[in-house]
This record gives structure tokens, C-alpha cells and sequence, in this order.
């Protein structure tokens, strides 16, 4: 197995357990993050060296970032939601609004257009009657970092037109309507354990 370079793009908390767990399990070299602009509201403690986006890499690997990419030409996203229907963002809020049965993650390539280049992976995980957008953020945190591992592990094992045959669609954008934090959200963020 090649061992990569990777640029983390991102500085939530989803990206610091995503990034510790790869420094624990992978031979995968981190070669530093970039840091969101503090739009997402849980900011993690990241292990790693801030950088510029143009440092040398093999892979840009965004874990909820909040900035578009320009050159994405060797760019990955974990999108938290589904692909195609749940692109953009508060798509926990959404899912809970959708009244949905399940959500999960999509490790996609990046492209120009937001939240639709080919799809390498998707994982799913239930919601259930009793959830708010706070139960749902835990279940994927949980669920999140040996995901990323396992998704670059199959994008290593892929050749590039492999990966450009991937199914991609247009992603079904949900409004940029504002939701309030929960009160279990903002306890969170208080104390950042669950």
C-alpha cells in the first residue's frame, strides 16, 4: 500500500477525533491541517502543525470544512450526510425535520460543483424517534473516524479512472435556514465530551 501525503482541510471537532484516529491506525503522513474560518460551531484541538493550502500534498482531505477549494484536482470530502439527496448544510437539523429513518457519512472526490463529485463510499446509520440533531452529531462521531480510514484505504486501492466512473448525481440542496443550537448542542461545546 502507497503511503500518502494528506492535507487535512478542517478544524471541528468530527476533524480532530478523524485526524487522531489516523495518526493512531494508518501510515498515512499528515503533513498538517488548515483551518476552517470558524463557521462550524464545535472547534476541535487538532495534533497537527497549521499550514498554508498550498503546502505539498498527495491528498487534500476535507473533514468539514468550511471554505471552497479551488484546485481539487487531488481534493476528498467527507460529507456528513447522504449524497446526492442531503448536499449543503445543517443537515442533521434537516434530517430531524425530514422526520428521516437514517443518515450517514459520503467520502466523495471533490469537483467544482459542490457535493457532487464521484462517490467512493457511504456508510448509514439509523435515527431514531427519540433523536434530535445532538443525538445524531454523537452517532456520527462515533461512526466517523474508522470510516475516513477505510475510505482511504479503498481510494488507495483504486486507479483513477476507477474512481472517475464512481456514481455521482446532482445534490438535492436543502435551504440555508438558520437553526437555533440545542440546548444539548450548546452544553457540548461548553465542555466538548458526550
Amino acid at each position: 500500500m502507497k503511503s500518502y501525503d494528506i492535507l487535512v482541510l478542517g478544524s471541528s471537532y468530527l476533524t480532530e477525533l478523524s485526524v487522531k484516529y489516523l495518526l493512531d491506525v494508518s501510515d498515512y503522513n499528515l503533513v498538517g491541517y488548515v483551518p476552517c474560518r470558524n463557521t462550524i460551531p464545535i472547534e476541535g484541538n487538532i495534533p497537527l502543525e497549521k499550514v498554508d493550502i498550498n503546502q505539498p500534498c498527495d491528498i487534500k482531505l476535507s473533514l468539514q470544512y468550511d471554505i471552497i477549494v479551488n484546485d481539487t484536482s487531488n481534493a476528498y470530502n467527507l460529507h456528513t450526510g447522504l449524497l446526492p439527496e442531503y448536499g449543503g448544510r445543517d443537515i442533521l437539523d434537516h434530517t430531524i425535520k425530514n422526520e428521516e429513518r437514517e443518515q450517514g457519512l459520503t467520502f466523495h472526490k471533490m469537483t467544482e460543483d459542490l457535493d457532487y463529485g464521484p462517490i467512493i463510499s457511504k456508510i448509514t446509520y439509523p435515527v431514531l424517534d427519540t433523536d434530535c440533531s445532538f443525538d445524531l452529531y454523537k452517532r456520527m462521531l462515533e461512526i466517523a473516524p474508522p470510516f475516513v480510514h477505510g475510505s482511504l484505504k479503498l481510494l488507495n486501492s483504486m486507479k483513477q479512472k476507477e474512481i472517475e466512473k464512481c456514481y455521482k448525481c446532482p445534490p438535492t440542496m436543502y435551504s440555508r435556514g438558520e437553526f437555533e443550537l440545542s440546548e444539548k448542542f450548546k452544553e457540548f461545546i461548553k465542555c466538548k465530551k458526550y
